[in-house]
């Protein structure tokens, strides 16, 4: 990162325009204290300030058209022609242009497939306001999308036909970590172009999103500063630079001032906000030119290395004679490397390994085993794009949902380790007069892990961190799609220490599972499938004569319904969609079904289905891809036969098209269908298809009652404003998680923990608070004294 005092010095002058975008894109991160010291040491040597020369002109009023996001191509279309007609007026006056209304899908992933688009249109809208005296000034942008809009604006004034006309510019807050390199860069654009640039400048506070942005997405630090005395220095930083020499080509006004608010306490950093419950994962956010880089590289690399994915026993990878081949669920012509599916001999190799180390590890206390898990979270996030990148390849994920299915992960062991803190602690008991009396709580013993290709990380991770801090040994038995992403991380979890023989990786089809569901030492499972395979195992379990009794916890593939009693706003229509259709519809929270109320259903489905057009279905290599392909062909081909059989009694509502780049894959397109009831579906769908059913708002109470029929204790969720449906939905319907005013989200730990009762699961909440007490025995101890 270009020190602070380069900007005050001849060497500005030598810099180029990379170095500075580089800078740029390096301030994300930077510490607000390291700018304060800098700006302190640097100061005395800078000749004083020569007034306030931020002074919006008094005769040019701003104007703001800004209006909701656009959700379609068409909201697009209008947006833009709105700022035309004003623009075709007579002037002057200064507009205010939002780019994110020239294109439904402004966001910084898509960077490649829109910036043409926008550029053109703002140029356009630059010759109309040339030609009737208007100036154009840029919305200011957020932090994860400022680095696209400075390309496009630099992309715009380029253009021949904007030569020397100096009134196009863009609106900035000093509260940015990346105000100087921000302003240095259009210093250097505008040099270089040889025209003026406008920059109107917001002064004080951030906006709250940004802080909220951060939070949520697990920035490694606030990309604003949250300090009132900080922003204050940077906004002095501001003024120094642009009345330096250095600034030859930046016109800069004041615009407005953003006051610290009463009682304003600056907010915790992104990874303690969830403190003292657990820390919350950190990184550095797609979409940022240096993390795009990083994460390009890591998919180059791993697509030339192949997958050798095999058992792990005893801490070592073992090879068999029988193999099968690994296909790339993108391009299916193209192997990604080989599965060694587990024997039978290794499956009791595994089985008296976790047997003769059970003991040792329960009694190795909680502290040592958090020790490690909380080791193995920070490498996995140490590691985390060669993992996404594994990922990627090996199940179809796009970069989106891959890095949220690993932050997911993280998360839980961070929770996990905090519960077994709290909640697996020995604790005493009342008791007599010379008599003590103590509750300890032990592993089970060996616990059997069977989990599917949904959320890979966050499912076999978040599961394996629970078992193992809970003091049992773990025989995991994952689908055949992930193994090599899992394999990578849980040879992480050896490097932090984790004793050989506690944790052996089975692949393999289901005789794998039927020889160690069979086995009398299992001391518990825990079944990560699909409800029907759950049955199944359960059976099994039940009919094993003469074997102990063992617990199993479930947690099936439900997909969701939601219940729509109100208009949405476009960014609720987008969570919808990425509800259904985010993960290709491979999640344990997906949403499968939307009932909606008939006097608003029209213009909600026509919201959907234009929406759904502007996803894009691709290569899950390409940072721009919405949805990939799903990860096996099996479940490919279900969805084909679902939506056929639909199509043939035409309630295909919308549908995007597939191309010729899509019939190498197991790519299935994001699909509405029609339902008049649930009882049409005879099994659950695992992919993207959502299902719409128009309801009368009378008939609610028939609704709520076919939810609880056909998917007890699933995920579901309601929109309304009115007190009384909310109430009596909240009463009547049987869910293990009830979302209201808000979309089916991802696990999440301690916040928005997943269903478990009904079809979609027994036992607590997974990544909630009584999670941990599922696999754990009490041992009551009295003595006398």
């Amino acid at each position: 990162m270009l020190p602070l005092s380069i900007y005050f010095s001849d060497e500005y002058r030598l810099l180029s325009r990379q170095q500075l975008a580089k800078s740029l894109g390096q301030s994300f991160a930077l510490p607000g204290q390291s700018l304060t010291d800098s700006w302190q040491a640097l100061k005395p040597y800078l000749p004083p300030l020569q007034g306030h020369h931020e002074t919006e002109p008094d005769e040019l009023a701003l104007i703001d058209l800004a209006q909701t996001q656009p959700l379609t191509a068409e909201a697009a279309n209008q947006c833009f022609n709105r700022y035309l007609k004003h623009l075709e007026q007579p002037g002057p006056s200064i507009l205010l242009i939002n780019p994110a209304d020239l294109h439904p899908r402004y966001e910084a992933l898509k960077r490649k497939l829109i910036r043409e688009g926008v550029c053109n249109r703002l140029h356009a809208l630059a010759l109309s306001a040339r030609e009737n005296r208007h100036h154009l000034i840029l919305r200011v942008p957020g932090e994860e999308t400022l680095e696209l809009t400075l390309e496009i604006l630099a992309a715009c004034l380029a253009r021949p036909d904007l030569d020397n006309w100096g009134h196009l510019g863009i609106c900035l807050h000093t509260s940015s970590k990346r105000i100087l390199p921000t302003l240095g860069w259009l210093e250097h654009l505008g040099r270089s172009l040889n025209t003026r640039i406008p920059i109107k400048l917001i002064s004080g506070m951030p906006e709250p999103e940004e802080i909220l942005n951060a939070q949520q997405a697990g920035y490694i630090r606030y990309p604003v500063l949250t300090d009132p005395e900080q922003c204050r220095i940077s906004h002095e930083l501001c003024q120094y630079f642009l009345q330096s020499p250095n600034n030859q080509s930046l016109h800069a006004s004041l615009l407005s001032h953003h006051p610290t608010p009463e009682r304003f306490e600056p907010p915790p950093a992104p990874s303690d906000i969830f403190l003292p419950i657990r820390s919350n994962v950190v990184g550095t956010p797609a979409g940022q030119t240096l993390t795009d880089t990083a994460l390009t590289d890591a998919l180059a690399q791993r697509s030339r290395q192949a997958f050798d994915a095999k058992p792990l026993i005893n801490g070592a990878s073992l090879s068999n004679e029988t193999t099968r081949e690994r296909l790339n669920p993108a391009q299916v012509e193209q192997t990604l490397g080989q599965l060694h599916p587990a024997t039978e001999e290794q499956v009791r190799q595994a089985i008296e390994a976790a047997q003769d180390n059970q003991q040792s590890w329960n009694l190795a206390g909680i502290k040592q085993r958090t020790g490690i898990i909380q080791a193995w979270a920070e490498r996995l996030q140490q590691e985390q794009h060669a993992l996404i990148a594994t990922s990627i390849h090996e199940t179809g994920l796009s970069v989106r949902d891959a890095q949220a299915d690993l932050r997911t992960a993280i998360n839980l062991c961070y929770y996990y380790c905090n519960q077994a803190h709290t909640k697996l602690t020995p604790r005493t008991l009342h008791g007599y007069q010379n008599e003590d009396n103590r509750l300890e709580l032990h592993g089970r013993g060996i616990y059997l892990c069977l989990t599917d290709h949904n959320e890979p990380f966050a499912t076999a991770i978040g599961q394996l961190a629970a078992l193992l801090v809970s003091g049992n040994t773990v025989l995991l038995h994952p689908d055949s799609s992930c193994v090599a992403s899992l394999s990578q991380a849980f040879g992480l979890l050896l490097e932090a220490g984790l004793p050989s023989g506690v944790l052996a990786v089975l692949p393999g089809d289901a005789r794998v599972s039927q020889w160690l569901l069979e086995d009398y030492r299992i001391s518990g499972a825990a079944c990560f499938l699909a409800p029907g395979r759950t049955a199944e195992v359960n059976a099994l379990l039940g009919s094993r004569r003469g074997a102990p009794i063992i617990p199993l916890l479930s947690h099936s593939s439900m997909p969701g319904t939601q219940i729509i009693a109100r208009r949405l706003s476009p960014p609720e229509i987008r969570a919808l969609l990425h509800s259904a259709f985010g993960n290709a519809g491979q999640q344990r929270t997906t949403l499968g079904t939307l009932y909606i109320e008939a006097s608003i259903a029209d213009e909600i489905e026509q919201q959907l289905a234009s929406a759904m057009q502007q996803l894009l279905l691709g290569d899950p290599t390409q940072l721009e891809t919405d949805i990939g392909p799903l990860s096996r062909r099996d479940q490919m081909e279900l969805c084909f036969e679902h939506i056929e059989r639909f199509r043939l009694r035409e309630r295909v509502i919308a549908q995007l098209e597939l191309g010729e780049q899509h019939n190498h894959g197991y790519y299935v397109p994001p699909t509405l269908l029609r339902l008049y009831t649930l009882d049409e579906l005879s099994a659950p769908i695992s992919g993207p298809v959502l299902h719409l059913i128009r309801f009368e708002r009378e008939h609610l109470p028939r609704v709520l009652v076919e939810i609880n029929r056909y998917c007890p204790g699933q995920a579901s969720g309601l929109y309304s404003h009115n007190a009384a449906l909310i109430e009596e939905v909240e009463r009547d319907l049987q869910a293990s998680r009830l979302l209201l005013n808000c979309p089916l989200s991802d696990t999440s730990a301690s916040i928005h923990p997943a269903g478990s009762s009904g079809f979609s699961g027994t036992g607590p909440l997974y990544g909630g608070p009584n999670y941990l007490m599922a696999f754990v025995r009490e041992r009551a101890t009295t003595r006398r004294r």
